[in-house]
This record gives structure tokens, sequence and C-alpha cells, in this order.
């Protein structure tokens, strides 16, 4: 069983851009804060994913770790670890390193800006991306405006269309708060919705088994200090 927790790996926050711009990040954006959610299928409750921004001068680090398990009966099912730093410079991401343990699987992907390209490897297989694509973390602005997206745990474009679906109502811990609805299409199928304030409320979509996994937002709490990521930066 596998399901798919490829990009919903940086639930974080989102802001408008014009079309076609050069993936800036602004000046001060987003505030040093973590962000945490709760993962549930069928209405249990299976994992956590938090995001981490820390700003030091131009220098803008995400910091994301995703952990997911499935049993039935106490009996293990399925498992999905996932971490991986961004380091952004003048609103230029510089490096992307990810490690992730998919039910067994190694995953590792560690991509370092060179001119125009995103060069590196996925495991042992070498890799080459346009230097402006944006990881599937949600958090940059001129994410809305994008037709493809990193794939954080296997280093590939994914090709996608985002739809603006309006503002819609929707239930946040124990209230209901207005949220802009988006639809992402294509290769990373999801809806989002946003808080007013730019950060995700919730977002879901199916696995590969045709169960709805749902992304709730749990806490905003002050970043964790310091950064580290066993895999090879």
């Amino acid at each position: 069983m596998r399901f798919l927790v490829l990009c919903l790996l940086g639930l974080g926050l989102l802001r408008s851009a014009e079309a076609g711009a050069a993936v800036p990040v602004p000046v001060g954006f987003p505030q040093t804060s973590a962000v945490v959610y709760d993962v549930w299928r069928e209405g249990a409750q299976i994992g956590t994913y938090k995001v981490d921004f820390l700003r030091d001068g131009d220098r803008l680090t995400v910091h994301t770790r995703m952990s997911v398990d499935v049993s039935m009966l106490f009996i293990p099912l399925y498992h999905f670890d996932h971490e991986a730093v961004e380091d952004w410079i003048d609103g230029k991401l510089i490096h992307y390193a990810s490690k992730t343990d998919d039910n067994g699987t190694n995953r590792n992907v560690l991509l370092t800006r060179d001119g125009d390209t995103l060069r590196g490897r996925y495991n042992t297989e070498p890799v080459t991306l346009p230097a402006d694509i944006i990881p599937c973390s949600f958090w940059n602005p001129a994410t809305v405006d994008q037709t493809q997206l990193l794939d954080p745990t296997a280093g590939q474009a994914m090709a996608v269309t985002v739809f603006d679906r309006g503002l819609e109502r929707v239930k946040d811990g124990s209230q209901m708060v207005l949220a802009h609805h988006y639809s992402i299409t294509g290769d990373l199928p999801r809806e989002v919705w946003y808080g007013a304030d730019g950060i995700v409320v919730q977002a879901f979509y199916k696995a590969q088994d045709e169960s709805l996994l749902t992304f709730t937002l749990h806490s905003v709490v002050p970043a964790s200090p310091g950064i580290s990521l066993t895999a090879s930066r």
C-alpha cells in the first residue's frame, strides 16, 4: 500500500503572485514559525506533519517532516517517514535535500543550484531541473501560478494545473472560518484551503487505495531551534 504522501509536504503559507514570476520569496516572508498538522485516514489519525521556517538575514531555511503509520488490529501495514530541507537565498532556491522511508523503500534527493539549473541526484540517478522549479511545499507565494512542481521524494518535475475555487467556509478546530479553496490537478491532484492569514487550514486527496487522506491544522508554534538533516547537504 502506498499512500502517495509525495506532495502535501510543506503545507505552509501561500499568497498570490503574478503568473510567470521568477519565484521570489518576499522580504520577511514567512515569519519565523512552525505549523503542525494532524494527518487522518478514514476517521483515524495516522500521523503528523510539521513545517518550520527559519530566517537569517536574506537566507530562509524551510524544514519539513512527516510521519505516517497505518495499522490494523495492532498489526503494522504501512509507514512513511519524510524529512526535507530547502535553502533559499535572496528569494532563490540554492539547495534542496530530502530523505524518505516509503514503507521500507529509501528515497534520497540532493539538488544544488548551478546557474539556471538545479543539479544533483535521486538515489544514484543524476537529476537536472530548471532552477526556478518550486519544491512541492506550498508555502511559496508563486505556487498557485506553476505548471510543474518538484516531487520532494523523487526529484522529478510533476505537471500540474491549479484552479481558484474561491472562498468557502471550513472547520478550523471548533470554529468555522472563511478560507480560499484551490484545486490542484494533473500529476498531483489534491484540494487545499488557505485561511485569511495565509496558513493552510485543511487539505485532502485520495490515496492509491481510494481512501481519503485529510490534513487538519493542529497548531502554529514558535520554530524549533536549529535544523539538521541526515541526508547529505
